[in-house]
């Protein structure tokens, strides 16, 4: 039976002193974790968070702690020299991590860690009661945080995750002490020039809802086939492909999605209609090659929509009658199935919200949105960029050719000014 520990957050002061005699003891984590009922990871955090930090006496008038310091003979080494490297006992890198049970610890001349209670239940009330002042910052601090923030977000559009990625050294606190210092009306920007969050409408479940009819297109290119195809050629990179609207009847976006990287071309079409999707790839495949094509998109999922009922401009090389590619079809009203392609499409609604019409634009303008939206940190790519990811199997090269490029990470833009004259 597996054991049950409370669920209190704090040690008192009183565990900490169980804790203390049970180092003193030479006792385990797991015995003293029994002693006051909590698991031996809070124990075994609790010391290490919290154990304090004993220097050597000088014994002789040696001052000289350098682990090198008999092989470089060197009379007094600092911590300034390159060479340094403070001598700490071989039993500190293994659990206790403090010396309070060793027998030797009054004849060591190496550094030391004890734990003891008083030291760590002070230690730990002065840090509780410094997070719940509200602002830990210098107004230098302030002034410098929000002249690198300010602009990113209120001109640029850049998401907070985009930005935490790559100024690592001057947000030193964490995302939600950001949100709190935001809350609090510290910076000259508020939430409403943060992103919104995206709110999707619950879905309609009505039984009276049009139920699609299986065609011969379909056949053999459902989502079930797909799961199947995948479960065997799972080292296949699959596309989900898509478009968006602007106004009725104008000009759309066609998207083609790379569920691993995240990595999104976008093409301007014409008209929302079969004859511009294969304009699309017929140019796709003249550019880059039949190699390069299968690779690329051996598989294509897709959903139901009338400009994607022609598969075999997709699948075949029209040349040699060659199947190159596999196109599958989602279900009907299941557009999470391909849930890449949809997520990424909120980035271009930050520019390009929905409405807006895409008919003054030119490939040349969505080249520019798509570099923009390849160039921003996800956190689900822990920290790095679809055109980073995507990079780590194609040449930097290679993907100019297919109409993105490479962009400095403050200068992402992903506000609506950014295909407006002069907003590039």
């Amino acid at each position: 039976m597996k054991e049950e520990y409370q669920q209190n957050k704090h040690l008192t002061y009183e565990e900490r002193n169980f804790i203390e005699i049970g180092l003193n003891k030479g006792r385990n984590f797991t015995e003293i974790a029994k002693d006051i009922n909590k698991d031996r990871r809070t124990i075994s955090r609790e010391i290490i968070q919290h154990k304090f930090k004993k220097t050597p006496s000088n014994y002789n008038c040696s001052t000289n702690k350098c682990k090198n310091k008999m092989r470089c003979m060197k009379f007094d080494c600092t911590e300034k020299l390159s060479c340094y490297e403070e001598e700490i006992c071989e039993q500190l890198v293994l659990p206790p991590y403090v010396c309070n049970s060793c027998d030797k610890k009054n004849k060591c001349r190496k550094l030391k860690y004890y734990y003891y209670a008083k030291f760590a239940y002070d230690e730990y009330t002065e840090k509780l009661s410094t997070s719940r002042q509200g602002i830990n910052l210098t107004k230098t601090e302030v002034y410098e945080l929000d002249k690198l923030i300010a602009p990113l977000i209120i001109n640029k559009k850049q998401s907070i995750a985009h930005i935490y990625v790559n100024h690592p050294d001057e947000l030193f606190f964490s995302k939600p002490t950001f949100y709190t210092y935001v809350n609090l009306g510290v910076f000259s920007f508020g939430n409403l020039d943060l992103r919104r969050k995206v709110k999707y409408k619950k879905r309609k479940n009505s039984e009276k809802q049009r139920v699609r009819r299986e065609t011969s297109i379909r056949k053999n290119r459902t989502y079930e086939d797909f799961q199947r195809h995948i479960k065997k050629y799972s080292d296949d990179e699959i596309v989900e492909m898509d478009t968006v609207e602007g106004t009725k009847g104008g000009k759309v976006f066609l998207t083609l999605t790379f569920r691993n990287s995240k990595f999104m071309l976008i093409y301007l079409l014409e008209h929302k209609s079969m004859e511009c999707v294969e304009k699309v790839f017929d140019n796709i495949r003249k550019v880059i090659g039949i190699v390069n094509y299968k690779k690329l998109f051996a598989i294509v999922l897709t959903d139901n929509g009338s400009e994607f009922l022609n598969p075999l401009s997709i699948e075949v090389n029209k040349e040699t009658g060659e199947i190159i590619s596999q196109v599958f079809y989602c279900d009907p009203n299941a557009s999470w199935q391909k849930g890449t392609a949809e997520k990424n499409h909120e980035y271009i609604r930050y520019v390009l919200p929905k409405g807006a019409s895409f008919n003054n634009l030119k490939q040349e303008d969505v080249n520019t949105l798509m570099s923009n939206i390849n160039n921003t940190s996800r956190d689900c790519l822990n920290g790095k960029t679809p055109f980073e990811a995507i990079t780590l199997s194609l040449d930097e090269e290679f993907i100019k050719l297919l109409g993105t490029y490479k962009i400095n990470a403050d200068d992402v833009n992903l506000s609506q000014k950014l295909l407006i004259q002069g907003g590039k």
